[in-house]
């Protein structure tokens, strides 16, 4: 078990279950592995079928319960599969992480409609959606729920292309606005909402970024280094624990200080 998530006793999720969008890879993959590693029950959700097979049977392997359901979040019919699936084979859903997105670095003038409503689809609806279907479990639950959206620093300072563009960046602050906009309407139910903001990450969405670019992003960060996926796992699971019972329709910057504001 990584050292990151030493601080969180084992057995801290025992008998709570998390569904994670994106989780045959990078962020979403670490958090499954946290989760599994702090005994949650995990349903890993994602688009790439053999992704999931492969990392789903590893985790199965060291004895966590593990589910493995194909979906692709800009989808609606496929969204609603996932938490028919949920409903079916889960006690009751405790928490819900959306790290599922896409990521495009194009100029201006190279985007078009097309390409803004993909990624719109996926980062801002699918989003929605999957928080919509969420809460409407939770409420039913008595021990509520949590759920938490992986939102991006680009979402604060915005785009530019080289890393990450236009749409990219305009889904993000969306969903920033969402996550608080929910939690107003959810205030006093048992359900908490929070969104992360991650910074430069070091993960397989992030292949498109030249390793020379990577480095210059690295030096000029007050950490003198990119992210890992465990940095954004560890503090997921924070937001998910009782730990953090009273935080609420914020977002946490995990991102070696690139935000200072």
């Amino acid at each position: 078990m990584p050292q990151t998530y030493s601080t969180f006793a084992d057995g801290c999720f025992a008998g709570r279950s998390v569904l994670i969008t994106g989780a045959a890879s990078g962020m979403g993959l670490e958090t499954a592995r946290a989760f599994a590693a702090k005994g949650a029950e995990v349903v890993m959700a994602d688009r790439d079928e053999a992704g999931l097979e492969r990392y789903g049977a590893e985790l199965r392997k060291t004895g966590a319960r593990i589910h493995m359901v194909t979906v692709d979040v800009g989808n609606p019919d496929s969204i609603t599969r996932a938490f028919d699936y949920c409903d079916a084979n889960l006690a009751r859903l405790d928490n819900v992480v959306t790290c599922a997105a896409i990521i495009t670095a194009k100029r201006i003038f190279e985007q078009d409609w097309g390409h803004w409503r993909r990624v719109l689809d996926v980062n801002l609806l699918g989003t929605f959606f999957i928080v919509q279907a969420a809460v409407k479990r939770m409420l039913d639950n008595p021990a509520g729920g949590r759920i938490v959206c992986v939102a991006s620093d680009a979402g604060v300072h915005g785009g530019g292309g080289l890393i990450a563009d236009t749409p990219y960046a305009a889904s993000k602050a969306a969903t920033l606005s969402l996550v608080k906009s929910v939690a107003r309407e959810l205030a006093g139910k048992n359900v908490r909402i929070n969104a992360l903001n991650p910074g430069p990450t070091d993960s397989p969405m992030h292949s498109h970024i030249d390793p020379a670019l990577k480095e210059r992003i690295a030096a000029n960060l007050p950490m003198r280094r990119m992210g890992r996926p465990e940095d954004m796992a560890a503090a997921i699971l924070f937001l998910c624990s009782d730990a953090a019972s009273f935080t609420y329709g914020s977002a946490l910057d995990v991102d070696g200080g690139s935000m200072f504001r």
